[in-house]
């Protein structure tokens, strides 16, 4: 009996590494939407955003993600509504870091200007560097 349950494990654990599912083909379109959006200049790299992340706060990234949020409103890093004049490109970076002390931070940036517009979380004032913030540099 025991010699059945494990092969029924195995069989299993065969068939979902062999079949991805479509999962993965999801994470394709919209790795290459994600490339467009940076290629066309509607949204900053990436890289920028993890340094800037990087230079506000100490601690590991453990987590990025680049959420569609649509045209939905958002609230800036000061807690009030963003300006509504200000175009949002609809793509918000989600980043979760571990800070030195093992809190959990969850930081939002916008994706178009690199604001840090909300963090949730324990010990963020510990957690954050006094240094000069990087800014975007403007095309000309």
């Amino acid at each position: 009996m025991a010699f059945a349950a494990v092969r029924y494990l195995l069989v299993l654990i065969a068939a979902i590494t062999l079949f991805p599912g479509p999962a993965q083909a999801d994470d394709v379109s919209d790795h290459e939407r994600a490339r467009a959006a940076v290629e066309k200049g509607d949204i900053v790299a990436l890289a920028f955003i993890l340094e800037k992340v990087e230079s506000i706060y100490e601690g590991s990234i453990i987590e990025v993600e680049l959420e569609d949020e649509g045209d939905e409103g958002f609230e800036n890093e000061s807690g009030t509504d963003a300006d509504s004049n200000h175009f949002m490109s609809g793509f918000i970076y989600e980043i979760k870091l571990l800070t030195p002390q093992g809190n959990l931070l969850k930081l939002k940036l916008d994706a178009r200007t690199a604001e840090l517009i909300e963090v949730r979380g324990h010990g963020e004032e510990k957690a954050r560097k006094n240094i000069q913030i990087p800014e975007r540099e403007q095309e000309p």
